[in-house]
């Protein structure tokens, strides 16, 4: 009997995102396998399994108990492809050795593997023509063998004596969130800097080496303190837990609300060219480019001049071109879909407007789909708020508008910055209604800014 392999990919024609530049649009899993993968295996002695397409429950224990119990488990991480990575997780914890993590050398992966030893082979083309198919069993058979008995990353980390001081652990980042909680409650004032002051002094040597806490103090900041304030904590966190994406996209977020536009969309534009685009980043770099926009369009008014600049032209296109990048990324990720009705009406070519009604109705659809799937995202009710208010639905509004009172002051300041835009775009009819909502919003806007 030869040993098994379990061979853990994804299958058929898949499309390539979240990946470094050189990679293909798509990928031939199924070529994959067959031209490397199956064949290099039976090179190296191992009879190759590959998981059933199908998920019936037979299938998904057959796969469990080829996960818990093959001699080697291959999984090829190419792709950001949840199954994949779902199965590898249960190897990592079923067996101590003998799961090797392969992927092309353009992949970009997500959350903790990029920490794990990856073995890298080349590939251009995603149809894996036979010359690539030879390079790449070539690379392989080398590296497998040696990295087979290494241990998995849970065997490594995970430390079977200490489980007293997890809990107590938990315990500690339990009674922290309490206190994250507890000081968001405090109205703006003396007392809520003072305790948001302590949280950063007392918890600062933390966040340097857990990066949950430093997202939670930073999002505790931004949302209480201001930009300069996130800026400055971020500039003394510890230059490993500064690496953060996330981190480091909230503070090219605060360098643009200081100021800074065109070195945060260079930065971010850099991120992207280094961890690959995503609808989040591209996000921000339309709205860099957005704020840019309407200060031109705002010098120029007040100037009494009726022709844009280049600039102030360049500027929307460029704002509009980055939104529409991000959407087509993920038509479920409504964050760069809703900026770009405005700004087509803005815009004003032939098509645009039937374009932004049709970009508002997908919207809507995402943010619903969202609230089905129980999304805690703070931008959702603010989204749908836009919407109801670019179409004019004032009965919708006055309910949302209850939702979105109670959003941190820069959210509802970025609402209402935008919705200044919305009303000039509105129906003669219905700008007096509109505006009475946004005198409410503006009310509460200054109760918790203290402005």
């Amino acid at each position: 009997m030869r040993p098994v392999c379990f061979m853990v990919m994804p299958f058929r024609k898949k499309p390539v995102t979240n990946a470094r530049e050189g990679a293909p649009k798509e990928l031939n899993c199924d070529r994959l396998w067959d031209a490397v993968f199956r064949p290099l295996l039976e090179d190296l002695g191992y009879l190759p399994v590959r998981a059933d397409i199908e998920s019936t429950s037979v299938i998904v224990k057959d796969m469990l108990n080829r996960l818990a119990y093959a001699d080697l488990v291959l999984a090829d991480v190419s792709l950001p492809n949840g199954n994949v990575y779902y199965e590898l997780g249960i190897r990592h914890v079923a067996k101590e050795t003998r799961c090797v993590q392969v992927a092309a050398e353009w992949f970009q992966p997500l959350f903790d593997i990029k920490q794990f030893r990856t073995i890298t082979y080349p590939l251009h083309d995603g149809e894996v023509p036979d010359a690539e198919a030879v390079a790449i069993r070539s690379v392989l058979a080398d590296a497998i063998p040696s990295f087979g008995e290494s241990r998995t990353p849970y065997h490594e980390l995970i430390d079977a004596n200490a489980e007293q001081a997890f809990e107590a652990e938990a315990r500690r980042i339990g009674a922290f969130q309490a206190e994250i909680s507890a000081v968001r409650l405090l109205p703006k004032g003396a007392e809520r800097t003072e305790r948001v002051e302590a949280l950063v002094r007392d918890h600062g040597t933390t966040a340097g080496i857990v990066p949950g806490v430093a997202l939670e103090l930073l999002y505790l900041v931004r949302d209480t303190q201001g930009w300069a304030a996130v800026r400055d904590f971020v500039d003394s966190l510890p230059e490993s837990t500064r690496q953060s994406e996330t981190i480091q996209e909230q503070y090219l977020l605060a360098l643009s609300k200081l100021g800074d536009h065109e070195v945060a969309i260079g930065h971010l534009e850099q991120l992207n060219q280094m961890l690959g685009a995503t609808p989040e980043r591209l996000g921000l770099i339309g709205g860099r480019y957005k704020r840019l926009y309407r200060g031109a369009r705002q010098r120029r008014e007040d100037a009494g001049e009726e022709r844009p600049s280049t600039a102030e032209r360049q500027y929307l296109k460029r704002a509009i071109e980055s939104y529409e990048q991000g959407m087509v990324l993920d038509l479920n990720e409504y964050y760069c879909a809703c900026n770009l009705p405005a700004l087509l009406r803005d815009r004003a070519r032939h098509g645009d407007e039937e374009r932004a009604v049709a970009i508002d109705n997908q919207v809507v659809t995402a943010c619903r789909r969202a609230k089905q799937l129980g999304s805690t995202d703070p931008w959702l009710e603010q989204t749908l708020f836009g919407a109801a208010f670019r179409s004019g639905d004032v009965g919708a509004l006055d309910e949302i508008a209850d939702e979105i009172e109670g959003g941190a002051a820069w959210q509802l300041g970025t609402t209402l910055d935008d919705a200044e835009t919305w009303i000039r775009q509105a129906p003669e009819d219905k700008k007096a209604e509109l505006d009475e909502i946004l005198q409410r919003l503006r009310g509460a806007h200054q109760e918790k800014s203290g402005t």
